[in-house]
């Protein structure tokens, strides 16, 4: 009887120590769990970011090479009048020298969104680029009306 005692006294021991062993395991493993649960959250939410970044940085070149496309167009366009100013007097000289300074301040308008453009953040981006685009738009359609005009006139 009492090697039978003994021997439930050592299983009820054995028992709780092994209940205790489960409850650390456990334990364990749901700590393991939630930190790489939060591994990969965080690496997904880095991912999401890094896609972000691209789709920023790719936009931001897009928009750059566009106004510095404009701004070339700009100045082509005021060479050309500067050589048909040579060429001709008058009112029609007096009208190139308007659409020069138009253009002139254009390019201004450009060259000030181009700078917001490259110095843009993410950010500050969607409001860059509203801003911006609108200018854009606005000088572009300026810009070829301003183009139909003198050559209309010569």
């Amino acid at each position: 009887m009492a090697v039978w005692h003994e021997y439930s006294t050592v299983q009820e021991e054995f028992n709780n120590i092994n209940a205790t062993n489960k409850a650390m395991i456990l334990n364990r493993m749901t700590t393991s769990f939630s930190v790489i649960m939060m591994i990969f959250i965080f690496s997904c939410s880095t991912q999401k970011k890094s896609d972000l970044s691209e789709e920023f940085r790719q936009q931001k070149e897009e928009m750059v090479e566009e106004f510095e496309k404009l701004e070339a167009n700009i100045d082509d366009a005021i060479d050309d009048i500067e050589d048909k100013m040579n060429i001709n007097e008058g009112p029609v000289e007096r009208n190139l020298e308007e659409a020069k300074e138009d253009l002139e301040e254009k390019k201004k308008d450009i060259q000030r969104s181009l700078s917001k453009a490259k110095n843009a953040t993410e950010e500050n981006w969607k409001e860059i680029k509203k801003e911006t685009g609108d200018i854009f738009n606005d000088i572009e359609s300026e810009f070829n009306e301003l183009k139909k005009n003198i050559d209309s006139k010569l």
